[in-house]
């Protein structure tokens, strides 16, 4: 009976320390709190390499991107070889002005030779249509014959003139006359610079090969390359400068599909190209406002809560975890919305270290 009486007393005794230990003990953080604060002091920081920088508000998005300065394809003529042959002179080099009608350059060829020889048999069935027409003319006016041979005569001259006005239309197009020499004249199809002369006098050329490439103004235009994230960033309308050139003009174009390596292919169209000339290769600058509420933070401060963006923010009792939203991302910042305010500070290097010091799972 004692024995029973001293346990009943060792087990009250042992609930009252477990009690007072409970009520002495803090509370433990709820799942909320450790979801939003990572408890650290400056020491631990310093150990583990964090480096803090500020945010900064953003009023515009502003990237370079690499860049080729092009003719607008609406501003370029090729002038192609007519017919296979051998270049017997040229009359123009690159750098020089001309008019619609120019010469460009002579050509010697073996197959205008033949459709001139088609064009001269063309004219002298032409001729004896004509005059076959004329007689069947006068000997039914005088009813010696009858008037379907007459027709027939007239429908003979007619399909003598259409031949003929094709091997005509065949020699303006080859730019021959119809002397039996086997030249061509090349000439400019409308007044513009030549910026490219693809061939040598005595050079062979094969039928339709360019021989001349011809920009009608003075418009120029950008092709940019840019990723899918970067693009995305941008709508026609941004302004597009190339600060090396002092050339500014507005992007205008958007590819709807993926170009080599990935990339998206945009336009700008150069108001003012300053001092650059076609076929340079640049770094344009595109530039649009940042929507309200935007701010910079490094590329390298970016890490996540659960499947968002977030960023760690520092406070009084270590960093803050606060949500943001990706608005864009450019190679030197991360444009994002979020409860962030001016003077504030994140963690821009060490942020796993961080995370995994205070067991959270790293991005």
């Amino acid at each position: 009976m004692q024995a029973h009486f001293q346990l009943n007393a060792a087990l009250l005794a042992a609930a009252w320390l477990l009690a007072g230990a409970a009520a002495a003990a803090p509370p433990a953080a709820t799942p909320a709190a450790a979801a939003t604060q990572i408890r650290i002091d400056a020491a631990q920081q310093i150990a583990l390499g964090v480096r803090l920088a500020a945010v900064r508000a953003a009023a515009s998005i502003d990237v370079e991107l690499p860049a080729r300065a092009t003719l607008p394809a609406s501003q370029q003529t090729v002038v192609a070889a007519p017919v296979a042959g051998v270049i017997r002179q040229l009359r123009v080099g690159v750098g020089d002005r001309v008019k619609a009608g120019d010469a460009l350059a002579e050509l010697d060829s073996a197959e205008l030779a033949q459709l001139q020889r088609e064009y001269a048999d063309a004219r002298n069935h032409a001729a004896l249509a004509r005059s076959q027409r004329e007689r069947d003319a006068a000997l039914a006016r005088e009813g010696l014959i009858a008037e379907r041979r007459l027709q027939q005569a007239q429908a003979g001259e007619r399909d003598a003139l259409a031949l003929l006005r094709q091997r005509a239309l065949a020699l303006r197009q080859a730019g021959a006359d119809t002397a039996l020499d086997g030249a061509a004249r090349l000439r400019a199809p409308r007044a513009g610079v030549v910026v490219r002369a693809l061939v040598l006098p005595g050079q062979r050329v094969d039928a339709a090969a360019p021989l001349f490439q011809i920009a009608s103004g003075d418009a120029l235009q950008l092709e940019i390359d840019a990723t899918p994230q970067q693009a995305a960033a941008f709508a026609p309308g941004a302004a597009v400068t190339v600060p090396a050139w002092q050339a500014r003009g507005v992007l205008v174009a958007k590819a709807p599909a993926l170009a080599g390596g990935q990339r998206v292919l945009l336009r700008a169209r150069l108001d003012d190209p300053g001092t650059l000339l076609p076929g340079a290769e640049v770094q344009a600058r595109l530039q649009r406002a940042a929507p309200a509420g935007s701010w910079a933070v490094p590329p390298g401060a970016l890490t996540e809560s659960g499947a968002q963006p977030a960023l760690l923010v520092r406070n009084a009792d270590g960093f803050r975890i606060v949500p943001v939203t990706v608005l864009a991302r450019l190679p030197d910042a991360v444009l994002v919305r979020g409860a962030l305010h001016a003077g504030d500070q994140v963690a821009s290097h060490g942020v796993v270290a961080l995370r995994a010091a205070a067991g959270e799972v790293a991005p």
